[in-house]
C-alpha cells in the first residue's frame, strides 16, 4: 500500500519526470516516460520547479486565506511583472512572529504543471516549490538537494531553485550539506509530510468528494423536507442563501465600480476596500491639514484665521495677507504640494486683505 506518492517535475524538457513513492517500509524513485499511464497510483503531491516559483515572507492582516491572498496581490501590484489575470498566489500559516508564507507564480505555468499530471492519469492533491520541501540546518548552514541540472536551496530566511554555477556563487566559501540519492528523497518525503504550503488555492482549490457531493445532498434533504413541518424553515434559509449571495454580488460590483483593479482578484471588495483605505490614509484631515499649513508658511506675511474641516473632505479657512501678489505665491505653492485652491471671496480692510477659501487635494 502506497502512503505517499511525489511527482517530481523536471525543469528543463529533456529531464523525465521522477516518480517518488513511499510504501512505509521502503521508498523507491524511477523516471517516467513521457505520458506513461499510472492509473494504478492514487493522489500525488506535485514538486515543482522551484525557479518558476518565487516565496516571501510578510506581514499580513488577519483574515480569512481570500482575504490575505488579496492584502498580497495589493502588495505585489507594483513589484511583479505578471498582471492580474495570470498572477496566481497562495498563502501558508503565519509562523510565532506573525509573518505569512506567500508564493506566487503565474497561472498559466501551475496550470501547465497540472495538466503535465494529467497526461499521466495522476490527479493532484497539493503543488509545492521543491525548495519547500528541504528543511532548514539547525546550524544555518545550507541545505542543497540535487533534482537533476538543477539545484534546491534552503537556509533560514531563504529559498530558491538555481543552476549550478549560480548556486556556487551563492555559496561560494561557505559550509554546506549537499542531499541526494537515498538522503535527498528521504528529506523529500519528510517535507511532503508536513507541506509549509499547497499552491492549490482560490480557483486552483481541490474540491473534496465531499463538497462535490454537496448539492445532491441538498436535493435529498429537499425532498425530505416537503414531508416535513420543517419546510418553511428551510424555505426561509434558502431565501436568506440566495439574499445573501445576491448581496454579495451586489457588492462586488460596487467594488469594481469603485476600484475597476478590483475585477482581477478573488475576493474584489476584500481588494477594493484594501485599497481604498490605504488611498485615503493619505488624503484625511491630518495629511491634508499639514499640506495646508505647509502652503500658507511658505509665503511670508500671510496669516491663518480661520480653518474648519468640511463633510466633503475640504478645508474651508480664511487667510489674511498684505499683497495681492501673495495670493498668486500660494496658487504656486498650491500646486506644487497638489492642492486644489478656490477662492470664494475677497476684502480689503485697513491695508489688509481678507479671503475665504476652499482647499482639497486635486483629485
Amino acid at each position: 500500500m502506497t502512503l505517499l506518492s511525489l511527482l517530481i517535475l523536471p525543469a528543463a524538457p529533456d529531464e523525465p519526470a521522477h516518480l517518488l513513492q513511499d510504501f512505509g517500509l521502503s521508498v523507491t524513485r524511477r523516471p517516467l516516460a513521457p505520458e506513461e499511464p499510472l492509473d494504478d497510483v492514487g493522489p500525488v503531491i506535485l514538486v515543482a520547479p522551484g525557479e518558476d516559483v518565487v516565496a516571501r515572507w510578510m506581514d499580513l492582516p488577519f483574515g480569512s486565506p481570500a482575504q490575505a491572498r488579496s492584502a498580497a496581490a495589493f502588495r505585489l501590484e507594483d513589484e511583479v511583472a505578471l498582471g492580474g489575470d495570470d498572477l496566481h498566489i497562495a498563502v501558508g500559516e503565519t509562523d510565532q512572529t506573525g509573518r505569512t508564507l506567500v508564493v506566487w507564480t503565474a497561472r498559466r505555468t501551475l496550470q501547465a504543471w497540472l495538466d503535465a499530471a494529467q497526461a499521466y492519469g495522476l490527479s493532484v492533491e497539493a503543488v509545492i516549490p521543491d525548495y519547500l520541501l528541504l528543511s532548514e540546518a539547525e546550524d544555518g548552514a545550507p541545505v542543497v538537494g540535487r533534482l537533476g541540472r538543477r539545484l534546491a536551496l534552503r537556509e533560514p530566511g531563504k529559498a530558491l531553485s538555481a543552476d549550478p554555477d549560480l548556486a556556487a556563487l551563492l555559496l561560494e566559501g561557505r559550509q554546506h550539506r549537499t542531499l541526494d540519492g537515498k538522503a535527498l528523497d528521504a528529506q523529500l518525503i519528510a517535507g511532503a509530510r508536513s507541506l509549509a504550503i499547497n499552491l492549490l488555492q482560490g480557483r486552483f482549490a481541490v474540491r473534496r468528494s465531499g463538497e462535490q457531493r454537496g448539492l445532491k445532498r441538498l436535493a435529498i434533504l429537499a425532498a425530505a423536507a416537503v414531508l416535513s413541518p420543517l419546510l418553511l424553515l428551510v424555505v426561509q434559509i434558502a431565501h436568506d442563501q440566495w439574499t445573501a449571495n445576491g448581496l454579495e454580488r451586489r457588492a462586488a460590483k460596487l467594488a469594481v465600480s469603485l476600484v475597476p483593479q478590483a475585477s482581477r482578484y478573488e475576493d474584489a471588495t476584500e481588494y477594493a476596500l484594501t485599497r481604498l483605505a490605504a488611498s485615503q490614509s493619505g488624503q484625511g484631515f491630518g495629511a491634508l491639514a499639514a499640506s495646508y499649513l505647509s502652503m500658507v508658511e511658505s509665503v511670508p506675511g500671510v496669516t491663518l484665521d480661520t480653518l474648519v474641516y468640511g463633510e466633503e473632505g475640504a478645508i474651508r479657512s480664511t487667510i489674511g495677507y498684505a499683497n495681492y501678489s501673495d495670493m498668486d505665491q500660494l496658487r504656486i505653492a498650491a500646486k506644487r504640494l497638489g492642492l486644489e485652491l478656490t477662492e470664494q471671496s475677497t476684502a480689503s480692510e485697513g491695508g489688509r486683505i481678507s479671503s475665504d477659501l476652499i482647499v482639497r487635494r486635486k483629485p
